[in-house]
């Protein structure tokens, strides 16, 4: 049986955007933090990680409310809040004991360079924005579960028990991404 690791990206490859972010942007912006967050979750977050919505678009929103940033200083923020976590760096060595498939809520623009050197490791990378839906959507996980060989031993890690618990309907086996990075050990033992 041939056997298919689902791996998130943020807090489990890599840190977090929340709540480093959105820290950073209302102290740029001298704004309240929760006023900030409300507003974004409610005008602009769901298209933006669907891609309804371009990454110029964002910067436009936060910008209409006095976060206003130069290219680099975007850059640079972003890539401050998306540092690796310890998994990213067994990408390489677990691939050659199972396909490695990331299905991560994230911009391409973002996610893409921090994975880039390890794209030859990896059979398939689905990023929100590409797809237009998002996890914990079921016709997400079904499209991705159709790509995926059979009979197969899956394993889905996420930090996100709802997003596990999207993945369990499809057979898939999970392991929630816990902080203290023993979900590694299992897969590990896993693949051994």
């Amino acid at each position: 049986m041939n056997k298919t690791l689902v791996l998130d990206a943020g807090g489990v490859l890599a840190t977090n955007l929340s709540p480093g972010l959105w820290q950073q942007l209302s102290d740029i912006g001298q704004c309240e933090q929760q006023a900030l967050y409300a507003a974004y979750k409610q005008e602009i977050s769901d298209d933006l990680w669907r891609g309804a919505c371009t990454e110029q678009q964002w910067w436009e929103w936060l910008s209409a409310r006095g976060i206003r940033l130069s290219d680099e200083q975007r850059a640079t923020l972003i890539a401050g809040q998306l540092r690796p976590l310890p998994a990213l760096n067994k990408l390489k060595a677990w691939s050659a004991g199972c396909k490695l498939v990331i299905m991560s809520n994230h911009r391409s623009e973002w996610l893409l360079p921090l994975l880039e050197p390890l794209l030859s490791s990896l059979h398939a990378v689905h990023i929100s924005d590409q797809a237009g839906l998002r996890k914990p959507d079921p016709l997400w996980f079904e499209q991705i579960d159709n790509t995926l060989e059979r009979p197969a031993d899956i394993v889905f890690v996420d930090d996100s028990r709802k997003n596990l618990q999207a993945a369990e309907r499809y057979g898939w086996r999970t392991l929630l991404a816990d902080e203290q990075g023993l979900w590694i050990k299992m897969i590990d033992e896993w693949l051994n």
